[in-house]
């Protein structure tokens, strides 16, 4: 009987092999890595299978790779980015229609790979979360066009999307498919097709995209600066040095292939929801209240500002920190390399069975009976990791404080993508000063003695942790935007924050607090104990603390967050925040 590792092996080479034959190539390689699937150019990534994936999730597994090996042979990216626009609603649902072109293609060519991807449909389905507006639209035209354009139902309630479709598309929806059904075998007047209805339907921006340049100058930038400093290292650390860059350099394009499978309409995030055990959320203490939560809100950065206005933002937000970034940079290329090298392999070497030493391969010849001649490959436990980045948007940090901030939590997003880390930015304020809405109630209601937290909730979602870094870099802009700032409730902000993470698949999670003072709502104090919202703080980092399935560490700005967490520093100079930020995660990445 094989042994768990040996099991896992033969998957493999039967998955590699199954993939190389749909892929038509023979120049294709396979590689198993921690992160979603992707492609760089003759190359494809795989999720790194385990033996319960391969026992409960079989079909699953098979039908992610079975959609990697179809992209790689029927998709184009070169047709492809001729038709992105500067739009993110038009471009979602190009790329999800043409996932689901290739899909539909491969599925018609083989009866296996049709019931496999029925298979992924119905789990996304089942277990997807809808965090933008135009979400259910975009789903709408992925899971419909698959089910009209097959010809055959999924199996699972679409009835919603349907109804979402038909009410966009009215009198036009029998023509829009049967026109995409004609052109399959054709992407380029299959997507030419989608744009001329989009345009008819005024889902359209018919603006060029300048987004790609200015990606690639940016890339630019960054690479310079990363090999200014290479330069600057000792010559005993240079050779090191460049193994490790030569791997960032590989992980980088993993990272912008990731950006482009998800464009694709990739729904691989959600794939291990159901056989990971749903954990229970932090509940909100028994003698804190909240009036009225109706108003409160959790909202994506775009959606509190205009495309046009978040570049501006973001353009402010590169020139007010130019000077500040080199540093940022260095000591993040410097957490880059640290993360690299945990998650190299490694050989044990003079064993009696493995696979074959050819460094000792002379020594074989002279003595056949020679045993130990063989090596065997060692992974370096690296546990899959995601890192949430709380942001305390209140009026106290305008200026140079939240600028500096943004600039650090972008890097540190770009530089954990590169090493194949999850991460996601989010950021607490409240609606309005002193009340809104919940205190207006309060008043009509003849004012309540201790009515609780008596304030509208605004949580900013920067970036989600599925999201590629490329598409959320200019939400980051907002933190600089007029009127966003306001007051901040930190214990329920926490909650949150931590309630996002232990949903999420990850093994290990951390979770970084930065604040520049205690929780302060006029609103709320007026009518309440003065430690109202102190205490709530304090009870809920009691609970997270306690039970030790989230690492979490505050940065207080001016501020002393020791009293409130265990593992917290402190920092008197804002320009501080980068070095002692990325320095205080490369000390939990080495203590695994």
């Amino acid at each position: 009987m094989l042994k768990n590792s040996e099991f896992i092996e033969e998957f493999k080479k039967s998955i590699s092999a199954t993939v190389k034959s749909i892929g038509k190539n023979e120049d294709l390689e396979i590689n198993y890595v921690k992160e979603n699937p992707s492609i760089v150019g003759n190359i494809i990534n795989l999720t790194e299978p385990n033996i319960e994936n391969i026992k409960n999730n079989l079909p699953y597994l098979r039908a992610e790779a079975d959609s990697m090996a179809l992209e790689f042979r029927l998709h184009s990216k070169e047709i492809h980015q001729n038709f992105i626009k500067n739009d993110e609603l038009s471009n979602e649902i190009i790329n999800a229609l043409e996932q689901t072109r290739i899909e539909v293609k491969g599925s018609l060519e083989f009866k296996g790979i049709k019931k496999n991807l029925k298979f992924k449909h119905l789990q996304d389905l089942r277990y997807q979360k809808s965090e933008k507006t135009n979400d259910d639209l975009i789903q709408a035209f992925r899971y419909i066009a698959y089910e009209e354009l097959i010809g055959q139902r999924i199996g699972f309630d679409i009835s919603k999307y349907r109804a979402v479709l038909k009410n966009k598309l009215k009198n036009k929806y029998n023509n829009f498919f049967n026109d995409l059904k004609k052109n399959v075998d054709d992407q380029e007047k299959f997507t030419t097709t989608i744009l001329e209805k989009l345009e008819e339907l005024g889902l359209l921006n018919n603006k060029n995209d300048n987004t790609q340049n200015d990606d690639l100058n940016e890339n630019e930038i960054d690479d310079n600066q990363e090999n200014d400093e290479n330069e600057n290292q000792n010559n005993d650390e240079s050779s090191e040095s460049n193994i490790e860059m030569q791997t960032s350099d590989t992980n980088i394009e993993q990272s912008v292939s990731t950006e482009s499978n998800e464009e694709m309409g990739d729904d691989s995030s959600n794939n291990e929801q159901d056989y990971f055990p749903k954990i229970e959320s932090i509940n909100k203490l028994e003698n804190y209240k909240i009036y009225d939560s109706s108003f409160d809100e959790i909202i994506n950065a775009n959606e509190l500002c205009d495309t046009r206005e978040l570049d501006k933002l973001r353009q402010n937000l590169d020139q007010q920190v130019f000077n500040f970034q080199p540093l940022i940079v260095k000591i993040a290329n410097r957490l880059q390399r640290k993360l690299l090298a945990q998650q190299n392999r490694h050989w044990d070497f003079n064993v009696e069975e493995g696979y074959l030493d050819t460094s000792r391969l002379a020594k074989i010849i002279a003595n056949p009976n020679n045993k130990l001649s063989y090596k065997v490959e060692r992974e370096i436990e690296f546990k899959d990791t995601i890192v949430s980045l709380l942001i305390d948007n209140s009026g106290s940090m305008r200026g140079r404080p939240i600028t500096v901030a943004a600039l650090c939590s972008d890097i540190l997003a770009k530089t954990l993508e590169r090493c194949l880390i999850k991460s996601e930015i989010l950021g607490f304020t409240t609606k309005a000063w002193k009340g809104g809405k919940s205190r207006e109630n309060w008043i009509k209601n003849n004012k309540p003695s201790n009515p609780g937290r008596l304030n509208d909730l605004r949580h900013i979602i920067y970036k989600s942790a599925d999201a590629p870094w490329r598409r959320s870099k200019k939400n980051l802009g907002l933190l600089l935007k007029e009127g966003i700032l306001k007051e901040n409730v930190d214990g329920e902000a926490l909650s949150w924050a931590y309630d996002r993470l232990i949903n999420r698949n990850e093994k290990r999670k951390i979770l970084v607090v930065i604040s520049d003072g205690a929780p302060v709502d006029d609103s709320t104090l007026s009518v309440n104990p003065g430690n109202y919202l102190e205490k709530n703080l304090r009870d809920i980092i009691n609970e997270i603390e306690n039970k030790k399935n989230v690492e979490l560490i505050a940065i207080g700005i001016g501020h002393d967050v020791s009293r409130y967490y265990s593992k917290a520093v402190t920092i008197m100079d804002v320009d501080q925040l980068g070095e002692v930020l990325l320095n205080q995660l490369s000390t939990v990445f080495s203590n695994k």
